[in-house]
């Protein structure tokens, strides 16, 4: 029975009130989760925060304050104390025993099937696990509205922002000084996860997760820190590397011009790594992806359910 150590990045009202609210909507999903997983195993819920912004709330475990933020780094126009992504993680491995670490953002809500559902791929072999959200509109914004929103479909969305791994990795990480909140976090620990883990996935069109908004991108914070959290990606990847094992990462079992394409599209992936891992292990033997019989027949139908069905 797997164990799992679920830990956000908490906010305060003062620290942002719009946030705050949002994060109550995900709490209370993550209760709503926990309840729902029984006792099938073990499942224990964290908040973290920077130490000038302290946050407890009743029924999370709050863990020791993180001391310090992007402000001990360098010498920005913005001045919130952003947390860096290391730095939480390092704060839930050595607080914790259990055999799963999952990180996810303090906007991303859980269906009640979420801890089973992991439970379920790590039984199949999975020592970690990424996960697309679903984006669901913005009228569906509070407590009350949780079944309306279970029930919504919802849209995929391009980024990942739920991290499951198996804890035993966490001390192999290369992590640099990303901050969250900031464009390009969580790309690296993506990184870490499909280069260092024996058997991870990309669950892509899951329904496990939910993100109230149906926006794919907005402004975060300023360029000055996107750019530096970019150039701390990039630090990442390049130190990653000779870790590359190119059938683990998604799209490999695809065609050689349609992967590339994947690859070069993604704004998570660092193409020229990809490219020059792919060149080098060409002869590797990759997952072929299913054949599907009926695929042909029912593309016509997919097809028009996609332009004719009313959205």
């Amino acid at each position: 029975m797997a164990s799992f150590a679920h830990i956000i990045n908490g906010v305060s009202e003062k620290e942002n009130p719009g946030l705050f609210e949002v994060q109550k909507l995900t709490l209370a999903s993550f209760t709503k989760a926990k309840t729902y997983s029984g006792n099938s195993h073990s499942t224990k819920q964290f908040i973290c925060h920077h130490k000038d912004h302290p946050v407890q709330i009743s029924g999370f475990e709050t863990l020791p304050p993180i001391e310090k933020s992007i402000l001990d780094i360098g010498n920005f126009e913005n001045k919130k104390a952003l947390p860096l992504l290391k730095d939480i993680l390092q704060t839930a491995y050595s607080n914790t025993s259990d055999d799963y670490i999952i990180y996810s953002n303090a906007d991303i809500g859980l269906m009640p099937q979420f801890y089973n559902a992991i439970a379920d791929q790590i039984a199949k072999g999975h020592d970690a696990i990424v996960v697309n959200r679903r984006r669901i509109k913005s009228t569906l914004n509070k407590i009350e509205d949780l079944d309306a929103i279970y029930s919504e479909v919802g849209k995929p969305h391009i980024g990942y922002d739920m991290f499951i791994f198996k804890r035993e990795l966490f001390p192999k990480f290369i992590l640099n000084n990303t901050c969250i909140g900031i464009p390009f976090v969580g790309n690296d620990l993506f990184y870490n996860l499909f280069c260092l883990a024996e058997n991870p996935i990309l669950l892509a069109d899951h329904h496990l997760t939910f993100h109230i908004g149906m926006e794919l991108t907005k402004k975060w914070g300023s360029p000055e820190l996107e750019k530096h959290n970019y150039n701390e990606f990039r630090k990442t990847t390049k130190a990653l590397a000779s870790s590359i094992d190119i059938t683990k990462f998604p799209g490999a079992e695809l065609g050689f011009f349609k992967r590339h394409f994947k690859w070069l599209m993604n704004p998570t992936l660092s193409y020229t790594e990809l490219m020059k891992a792919d060149l080098k292990q060409l002869g590797k033997k990759r997952n072929k992806k299913p054949y599907d019989p009926n695929y042909k027949r029912q593309s016509y139908y997919e097809w028009l359910i996609k332009y004719i069905n009313f959205d």
